[in-house]
């Protein structure tokens, strides 16, 4: 039965309500109060040195072949054999995540230099800076600080280069970073001095993501402090990808133009010549109509002609393409592809070719000529050149064979015509000859003009759906989330402080720390004091009246029917307050009317007579105690300096025999030789814990108080005073909390309203 009340009792003290909790931190509304100013000070310091940073965007449509969100434009042409390389979304959004896009980007708007001002806070001013300065090539990065000598004289200054010089604007000079040229910015609304950075590996961190997985459209996001300059690097690296873009379709087209037009010089001069032979065959024949005195002749056999020239034209051609590849200087060079073969193995051949030739200048680009890759593309590019040509060789073996029956067919119609004259023969072929040229000499202007035309219509990848803007508001940092963390953080750091306090804090504090334990009748609270007056009680409007008279209330229900009114002050350590509880509830029981006799029984260290100032001339408790011949009336101090209603029973000697005084029979002799002249005998005993003085004296006690200190008696000792109060060892056991300070006396009234007290640091 005992064993569950005392887990009963322990679960009680174990549990605490949230009100409670709260009560118990409100105490320290001081430390909270400075928590909370001094982090939203340091909150709105931060936000006021943070150089706010905003999110500058951009929505862009990538030309998808396979989604076909744009039409080729090259598909009008096909018939010309002109073949667009394919571009895909996910292949896109890696091109313009590349390095080299975005180091053109850089390139393109020298932001590997930037310039700032400002001391406590620095701000990048961009295209405010009053000068821009320009390093050809970069040897080392740094900065340094420029500022103005005269209008065109600059002083440069670097701590870290050991640099300092004067410089003309407009003229090179050696720097540690290279070779710097500075330039007047007429745009510039900035004041010097001003400090300019130097970074060559600087490169935009631009974030870029598919909107969605069903549409081709990115979004580009660049987060910079600067929002023109987030917007000038997100449209200049569109721009830059568009020029890019265009440049690779139109990569085969001008290798087009180039082959024609080389082939239009030598078709030309072949034409002249043809037509140069016609006109000499002429003159020396005397021939004036060769074609209508043959023409009845020929008619049978002009369908045959007609297809001989068209196998002749084919011929040629293949011949022409058979030279430009065997050409060392056209290796990596694309064949012209649309010059109207009509074999579909040898421009089938031609296009797996030319997407090779793209392939291997768009992959391997800045590769050395020892590059494992370059030398694998190199290898399969010299396959397919040896695959076409072998085409080739079989396509021409072809057409000579289809030529040869052709003039067979055709001679068998013109031998027919046996009689006509050799010259016309002879001139028939002479303008078979220049037919032959003319029309190569015309096919190939009329491809010149379709292919230039394509180059035309080349459209860019990337079409700008949104412009680059900035969104007004920062992203960073942000204010809201800054202070509310801020103040989130300024009541979680005195929560854990106090918290972390309290798990290594071993002292009592406030009442519920000893009424958890002890549960003995607590009579009240004493503040803590600070004046030197022995007796502050005799401030009646004080606190500590207050408190007192509070104590003597309570202490009535206790002692009220006693006959014998004697009540003994003991504490467990010495510090507690004791002797000055003890001399002052004393004092408040004869202020109120009774009769009181303070004696003092702490034989082994009291500070009574020292404390009120008596002279060391009297007999105490200790001589009446040790001395059978020494009276009563000799030891009471009935002088009545203090008050009228207060006598005073003092130690003037400390025995060394202190606990055999007190075993002894006078001491019951001294209790009966008063007890009838006083209402209230109030003894100062020494501390329980140190000796056992007390429980001599409690044979005679009719209420016994037990004072414990706030902020000073230790935890632990609360056990043993229970243990007392349960086994009923000291008579009527009561609990005062003294020196409570105002902190951990929230709740109890006392130093509010028109109470006034000052702190006291008395020990005992």
């Amino acid at each position: 039965m005992e064993s569950n009340n005392s887990q009963s009792e322990k679960k009680e003290y174990e549990e605490v309500s949230i009100v409670e909790i709260l009560l118990y931190y409100l105490r320290y509304w001081k430390s909270f109060l400075i928590s909370i100013v001094t982090c939203l000070v340091l909150a709105f310091a931060y936000l006021l040195y943070t150089t706010p940073e905003y999110n500058v965007t951009s929505k862009v449509l990538i030309n998808d072949d396979k989604k076909g969100q744009t039409a080729d434009m090259s598909l009008a042409f096909s018939d010309l054999g002109i073949v667009s390389p394919q571009s895909t979304f996910d292949n896109e959004i890696e091109v313009l995540r590349s390095q080299t896009l975005l180091k053109n980007v850089v390139d393109s708007l020298r932001i590997n230099i930037s310039y700032f001002k400002g001391k406590l806070k620095k701000y990048e001013i961009y295209k405010n800076t009053p000068v821009y300065a320009s390093i050809s090539n970069i040897m080392a990065d740094g900065s340094f600080t420029v500022d103005s000598v005269s209008e065109n004289i600059l002083s440069i200054h670097s701590n870290a280069g050991d640099f300092d010089q004067k410089v003309e604007i407009g003229k090179d000079i050696n720097s540690p970073w290279g070779i710097l040229k500075f330039t007047h910015n007429p745009f510039g609304t900035e004041y010097y001095p001003i400090e300019v950075f130097i970074n060559s590996l600087y490169l935009p961190e631009i974030d870029i993501v598919p909107s969605s997985k069903t549409a081709s459209v990115v979004d580009l996001s660049f987060v910079t402090p600067v929002p023109g300059k987030g917007q000038d690097i997100i449209n200049t690296l569109i721009a830059i990808y568009n020029k890019n873009a265009i440049d690779d379709k139109n990569y085969t087209a001008y290798n087009t133009i180039s082959f024609i037009d080389n082939r239009l010089q030598t078709v030309s001069g072949e034409l002249e010549t043809a037509e140069k032979n016609v006109e000499d065959y002429q003159k020396a024949k005397g021939i004036t109509n060769i074609q209508a005195q043959g023409q009845l002749l020929l008619t049978s056999s002009s369908d045959y002609s007609d297809k001989i020239t068209g196998a002749g034209i084919q011929l040629e051609l293949l011949k022409s393409i058979q030279t430009y590849l065997m050409n060392p200087a056209n290796k990596d060079n694309a064949v012209p592809s649309n010059l109207g073969l009509t074999d579909q193995t040898v421009i089938s051949l031609i296009n797996a070719y030319n997407n090779e030739i793209l392939l291997k200048k768009t992959s391997t680009v800045g590769m050395q000529g020892n590059h494992p890759m370059l030398i694998e593309y190199n290898n399969q590019v010299a396959a397919m050149r040896d695959d076409l040509l072998k085409g080739i060789g079989i396509s021409e073996a072809g057409i000579q064979s289809t030529i040869q029956e052709l003039v067979r067919k055709e001679n068998m119609y013109a031998g027919k015509a046996i009689d006509l004259n050799t010259q016309a023969r002879e001139s028939r072929d002479l303008l078979r000859q220049q037919s032959i040229k003319e029309t190569i000499f015309t096919y190939l202007l009329q491809k010149r003009e379709d292919t230039g035309l394509s180059l035309a219509m080349a459209t860019p990848n990337a079409k700008v759906i949104d412009a680059a803007y900035f969104d007004p508001i920062p992203v960073k940092p942000k204010k809201i989330i800054i202070l509310l963390a801020a103040f989130l953080l300024s009541v979680i750091i005195p929560v854990i402080v106090i918290y972390i306090r309290d798990l290594f804090d071993n002292k009592i504090h406030t009442k519920d720390d000893i009424t958890k334990i002890i549960k003995a009748p607590f009579l009240g609270v004493i503040p803590v004091m600070k004046s030197t007056d022995p007796f502050p009680v005799l401030k009646v409007r004080s606190s500590m009246a207050e408190r007192f008279r509070t104590i003597i209330s309570n202490l009535e229900f206790v002692v009220g029917g006693e006959k014998r009114k004697i009540i003994s002050i003991t504490s467990f350590t010495s510090g507690d307050g004791k002797s000055f509880f003890s001399r002052n509830l004393a004092m408040s029981l004869a202020t109120s009317g009774k009769k009181t006799l303070l004696v003092d029984l702490d034989l082994r260290k009291s500070t009574l007579v020292k404390t009120l100032g008596m002279t060391n001339t009297g007999k105490g408790s200790a001589i009446f105690l040790a001395d059978k011949k020494i009276t009563i009336n000799e030891i009471i101090d009935t002088s009545h300096k203090f008050h009228k209603n207060l006598d005073i029973i003092p130690v003037y000697l400390f025995p060394p025999n202190p606990a055999e005084l007190l075993s002894s029979e006078r001491l019951e002799q001294l209790f009966h030789s008063v007890e009838k002249d006083y209402d209230y005998i109030v003894v100062d005993t020494a501390p329980v814990g140190l000796v056992s003085d007390i429980l001599y004296i409690n044979a005679y006690s009719a209420a016994t108080i037990f004072l414990l200190r706030s902020d000073y008696t230790l935890r632990k000792f609360l056990p043993e005073i229970q243990e007392l109060y349960e086994e009923k060892r000291l008579n009527n056991l009561n609990v005062v909390l003294n020196a409570v300070k105002d902190k951990n006396a929230y709740g109890y009234g006392y130093g509010q309203g028109s109470y006034k007290h000052n702190y006291y640091t008395e020990e005992d």
